[in-house]
Order: structure tokens, then sequence, then C-alpha cells
């Protein structure tokens, strides 16, 4: 069962250099799947793992010296960042091995457990799909004759297949797609739900986003295309309908991708509820993709929800991560500011990864992001589009601030008697209006 996978010969010359400076390396394998094929993108060189305690004493990295070495979890969590960082339609395809050990004939138990644990690391985070494809590539690359083969391993039957790569000068063709997803939601919150961590109400509120962009309706360039249908057919009908000669600016631009939430009808019966708070979640996510041309408009769909969601869970994970012990009290009102999302272009392409800046960060801190996870050596300039903005949240503290506290907090809550009060005054005003006309009906008479 032969699969066939498609690179350019520049990751030939970056598998060499790797070569050339380490006796045994691995790192991670990035791209695209398309109708049962693979295509990769780009390869990311784990770096060396480093202990606490070694981190600590400001003792150096140690570089590996054969597979039997490399730590599971350390490359696990490679994934999961490198993934984070990812536009959606692309994912982790596999591993590389720089060595002059087989690690093919047969397939080492070492590199199986080492895709396990990709494999286990990121299906715990749902929202980031990273699990795209059970099968997994495993790309070695010998030391010492510069030669390359390959295997895909199933990480759920456990099976082996042997590979084809075919290494093409010019590289596929992507396609551009663009989106501006806003968002303006507010989740109530029962008495019984107001306790617990952030955690807890972060993922009630990734489910309620990802369940409406599920049964949203997508266009593309305003129009509604089949799911089936090539998008390398987008490009024709452009050159069919203009009259003018298409430059290389014009083709160059992106798709424009437009999304429209299904309205939820109201049923007959409403139900008056207390809440004990509320969470509003308030912003918008710009979406820049890349995907091979001969996908289909069904996998351009997949990947603009993927893109919106990875972005989403991978800010909100790290804003949990950054909070204090103070912050994270349920019992006051407060403005959460997550990280935002810009985006920057991989050297020698027109892919754009992801990283994420909070308040005060710039573009110094994505070099050293890039260079640590994706092992991008940035020795020139790098273009960075910061298309959503710094977030002026001024406004939301004046909203959620009480008079008397002045709290510049989140989380704003709704005091347990606020719907009782309105109940009681709704009330009120029935039983007066009832009074009023007995007393016109008795003078009537």
């Amino acid at each position: 069962m032969a699969r066939q996978s498609e690179a350019k010969t520049l990751f030939v010359t970056y598998l060499s250099n790797i070569a050339n400076n380490y006796k045994c390396a691995v790192g991670l394998i990035l791209g695209q799947i398309s109708m049962k094929t693979f295509y990769i993108d780009y390869l990311a060189k784990t770096p060396p793992f480093q202990s606490e305690q070694d981190k600590n004493e400001g003792k150096p990295s140690k570089p590996i010296r054969s597979i039997q070495e490399v730590n599971e979890s350390w490359m696990a969590d490679h994934a999961k960042h490198a993934t984070r960082m990812l536009p959606g339609g692309m994912y982790v395809l596999g591993v590389f091995a720089v060595t002059d050990e087989d690690i093919l004939n047969p397939l080492s138990p070492k590199i199986k457990s080492i895709l396990n644990a990709l494999e286990k690391n990121l299906a715990a985070q749902p929202y980031l799909f990273g699990t795209g494809c059970n099968d997994k590539i495993v790309l070695h690359f010998c030391s010492k004759t510069h030669k390359y083969s390959a295997k895909i391993y199933d990480v759920v039957t456990l099976r082996v297949y042997p590979m084809d790569i075919k290494v093409v000068e010019e590289g596929m063709k992507l396609v551009n797609f663009l989106c501006t997803y806003q968002i303006d939601q507010i989740y109530h919150l029962r008495q019984n739900e107001t306790s617990g961590p952030l955690r807890k109400h972060i993922k009630v509120m990734l489910d309620g986003i990802n369940s409406k962009l599920e049964d949203g309706i997508i266009l593309f360039d305003n129009e509604a295309k089949e799911f089936d249908d090539k998008i390398e057919n987008l490009g024709k009908k452009r050159k069919r309908i203009s009259t003018s000669k298409v430059d290389n600016s014009e083709s160059s631009k992106p798709t424009g991708v437009t999304i429209f939430e299904k309205c939820v009808p109201i049923g007959d019966q409403i139900v008056p509820t207390s809440i004990g708070g509320q969470i509003r979640v308030v912003g918008e996510v710009v979406s820049q993709f890349w995907i091979s041309s001969k996908s289909t408009f069904r996998e351009a769909v997949r990947a603009v929800k993927e893109d919106i969601m990875r972005s989403l869970s991978t800010r909100m994970e790290m804003h949990w991560d950054s909070l204090t012990e103070e912050e994270l009290s349920e019992d006051i009102n407060s403005v959460h500011e997550p990280p935002r999302r810009v985006l920057i272009t991989l050297p020698e392409s027109n892919i754009t990864v992801s990283d994420y800046l909070f308040p005060g960060e710039g573009p110094e801190d994505s070099k050293m992001s890039l260079e640590e996870i994706l092992d991008v050596k940035s020795y020139g300039h790098l273009d960075f589009l910061d298309l959503e903005g710094q977030a002026d949240i001024s406004q939301y503290y004046k909203e959620t601030s009480a008079p008397q506290t002045r709290s510049e907090d989140f989380l704003p809550t709704i005091a347990a008697d606020s719907n009782r009060v309105m109940y009681l005054i709704g009330l009120s005003g029935a039983l007066l209006i009832l009074v009023v006309s007995l007393l016109l009906h008795y003078m009537e008479v």
C-alpha cells in the first residue's frame, strides 16, 4: 500500500545541513493531507531536551547521539506547540530522524513510542485538531549517505506501510484564504455553575462557539460552493470572467471567506431561570490559511473552522496558564484579555504561521518562538501581520466596574436577586393593571 508525498528540494538541503552538524537529530513533519496524499510544507527540528534541574543550574542542553535518547514527552510537547502555530488545514504529519541508524527495517519501537506519545498529547486538546489522520509519516535521512526513505505508521492499527516520496522542484500550488470572524456572545451561568475553575467555563464557551461554526454557512468570495468542487476551479473562473490580463498581485490576493451563523428560533415557552453570573466573549479572530489547489471546498470549510477554533483554544489555554491565584477568583467582576494573534510569513514560503502576544510583547518575542519551535533562522526581516491589532478594553472596564468597589477584574457577575426583583416589578405592574380594570368595570356598572 504505497502513499505519495510532495516536497521541495529545499527540505533535502535542510536535512543535509542537520546531518553535517549533528550525529543524531529528530523533528516534526508539518503539512497537509488531501485525497490520501501528504503534502509536506515544512520541517522543524526538535530542540535538545533540557531538564528543569539543568536549566536552574545553567547547564547547556546536550545533543542526542542515538534515537534511544529521544525524550518522547519532550517531542510530544514540541508537537503541541508547533500545532498551535499552524494555520487550519495543516498538521503534524509525522516525524523525521537524521541518523545513520536503520530505523525503518523494521520500524524502530522507539519511533512507534514517539508517535503514540504525539497522538495522545494532541488528542488531549480536541480543539487543536492535531490528530488529523491516523497515518503518520516516518522519514529517515541517513547522515552518512544523505539518502532518504520513508514509511507510514498507523497509530491506531499499529500497522506499517511503505511510502513513495516525490520531490518536485516548484512545489505545489497553494491558495490563500482570509476570514474575519466576529464574536459577541453571552454565556449565562446558573447558580450552581458559578463556582469552580475558569477552565470549566472556558470549555463551555469553546463548545458553544464550535457548535455555531459547525452549523454556520460559509461562502467563498460571497458565493456558496459545492463541497466536492476543486479549489483550483476558483482560479479558472476568475480568469474566465476577467476582461484584462491578470497580474501577479491580483492573483495573489486571498480568497475572502464569510461565515453566517444560523438564527436559533425561540421556543413557544420561555422559562425564567435564576442565574448567578454571566460571561461575555467579545472580539474578532482573523483567520488566514493556505491549502493545496488540488483540495476540495469541503477541505477548505474544514480548514477555516479548524483555524478559528485552534486559535481560540490556544489563546484560552495560554491565558489560563498565565493567571495568578488571585485572578482566578469567581466572586469578582473582571476583564480578561487573552493574547492576540499575529501572522508571520515563513522564509522562502508564502505560508503564514501564528504566534500569540500578550500586552507588552512584540515582534522580538515572536522571533524567539519561531526559532525555538519551528527552527526558523531569522537572519533578516520577517513579515509580521498584526491584523487583529491591540484591543481597547477600557470600555469593558467601565461596564464591569462597580462604583463602590472600582474593580478592574473580569467575569461580570449578576446578583442572584436581580431576576427576582425584575420579576416582582413585572408582577406588581400586572396587579396594578388588574385593579384599575376592575374599578373601571364597576364604575361603568
